[in-house]
């Protein structure tokens, strides 16, 4: 019981769009020896190639693939950020299926997302697929995601991350600000980024000698002014590190400098 084509390459097009079929050259071969017309006649029209000859009756057996249509829900941005968000179902069956999603959409919606892709599984039709995992993600900063994070806590990061005018900063601030044990109020702590952040320095030893901020404090430059001699001779680092003992706090920034943030208790 065969599907004959009149060459390889136009049954290896029709075996891609159908389940349970065997090739072999221009040959395809039903693993239940029976086929659904209607199936095979999609299949053969997505394909775009002649009908088969064949030898055997045509009955429900086989169900025709359809083309995945990912385009209409995958998020292509290349600056937003989003989550690929695989179907262990089909994962474990070996197949790669799975949706790049904007992750800074509500929590209903990347869950309607997710649902969306799991209805178009490949191993839909034979199991449940209702498990999946995140499996890739992209422009979340130095923020690491687990396989199963929340989509709530995810949701809100990446639209905080969206928002704002350096993501690199506002995501360093978050990893300093957060409490380490339980989940962090990411919308509170956005809100008072501004009242901590003092900008994006070369060195602790760079932010003490030229930020305004600590020459309003401490008036450097008169006093450089008025002894000369003696600010020629002060060790800016030991300075540097005491005022950052208490008071202030950096974190590396990439490629190079630091954050500093004014000291944060929570």
């Amino acid at each position: 019981m065969q599907l004959v084509f009149n060459s390889e390459s136009e049954a290896l097009a029709v075996a891609e769009q159908l389940y349970n079929i065997q090739q072999i050259g221009k040959i395809l071969i039903p693993a239940d020896k029976t086929i659904d017309y209607q199936a095979l006649e999609l299949a053969v029209n997505l394909a775009g190639v002649n009908f088969p000859s064949f030898s055997f009756p045509i009955v429900s057996s086989l169900k025709c693939r359809l083309p995945y249509p990912s385009h209409e829900r995958e998020c292509t941005d290349n600056k937003t950020p989003k989550i690929y968000v695989a179907c262990l179902s089909a994962y474990n069956s070996g197949h790669l299926h799975g949706l790049w999603i904007d992750a800074t959409q509500d929590l209903e919606d990347i869950e309607d997302d997710i649902k969306w892709m799991l209805s178009w599984s490949p191993v839909a039709d034979d199991e449940p697929c209702e498990e999946w995992a995140i499996h890739d993600y992209e422009n979340f900063a130095d923020f690491s995601l687990r396989e199963y994070e929340s989509l709530e806590y995810i949701s809100k990061l990446a639209q905080v991350l969206d928002d704002a005018d350096d993501a690199d900063a506002m995501a360093a601030w978050l990893n300093y600000a957060k409490d380490p044990i339980h989940n962090p109020d990411i919308e509170k702590l956005a809100e008072e980024f501004s009242s901590y952040y003092c900008g994006h320095w070369e060195s602790e030893r760079d932010f003490v000698l030229k930020s305004d901020e600590i020459e309003s404090m401490y008036n450097w430059s008169e006093f450089e002014k008025n002894f000369l001699f003696w600010s020629q001779h002060i060790d800016w680092d030991s300075v540097a590190r005491e005022l950052f003992i208490e008071g202030y706090d950096s974190v590396k920034a990439s490629p190079h400098g630091v954050y500093i943030f004014r000291e944060y208790y929570g």
